[in-house]
């Protein structure tokens, strides 16, 4: 899962987020995944999309990774498995920028998933970190808030905070009002 090099100027962004069942991407799973694709250089939205993923080694999962990320037996059980999430993700993200709120975590999940089920994810190589971006054009002393705080400093709604999809539009939301704050100080 390294990515290709190819043109980004009017490459859609796709805004990713996963809730797992822990932060080790060896023990942990990803059991929800959002994504907000956007068209460049109007960021309008494309396609939203979510789907919750069956874990299948329940016994590691972290307990205070599942109540934040809301799992719930019932909730999940029509999910589907790793290896259907990732070929329907393969297809939505083809030859998009991936990014995200603090993408590195996201990233390394989506690896050993790559790794795990075969199935390659084809997006530019290079992935858009929304966290550092925002904080370099905001202030570093924003970095204590999370994405749940800098959206409500800004002023951007996140009723569902931890669920895959509506952190997925948070980031994008942000990265949207960070660039215009950015370019009217320009």
């Amino acid at each position: 899962m390294k990515g290709k090099e190819f043109e980004t100027n009017e490459s859609p962004i796709s805004f990713i987020d996963l809730e797992m069942t822990g932060l080790e991407g060896s023990k942990h799973e990803i059991v929800e995944i959002g994504l907000v694709k956007v068209s460049q250089p109007k960021l309008e939205i494309i396609e939203s999309w979510d789907v919750k993923v069956k874990p299948e080694k329940l016994e590691n999962a972290d307990p205070e990774a599942l109540r934040i990320s809301n799992y719930d037996a019932d909730a999940w059980k029509s999910a589907v498995s790793l290896k259907e999430m990732m070929k329907m993700l393969s297809a939505k993200i083809q030859n998009t920028i991936l990014a995200g709120w603090n993408i590195s975590t996201d990233y390394a999940f989506l690896d050993a998933a790559s790794t795990k089920t075969g199935v390659q994810l084809d997006f530019h190589k290079r992935v858009f970190d929304i966290t550092s971006y925002a904080y370099s054009k905001l202030g570093y002393e924003w970095s204590e808030l999370g994405l749940g705080g800098t959206a409500k400093k800004l002023g951007i709604s996140n009723e569902k905070h931890h669920t895959a999809l509506a952190d997925a539009m948070a980031c994008y939301e942000v990265y949207k009002k960070v660039r215009m704050i950015s370019h009217e100080t320009n």
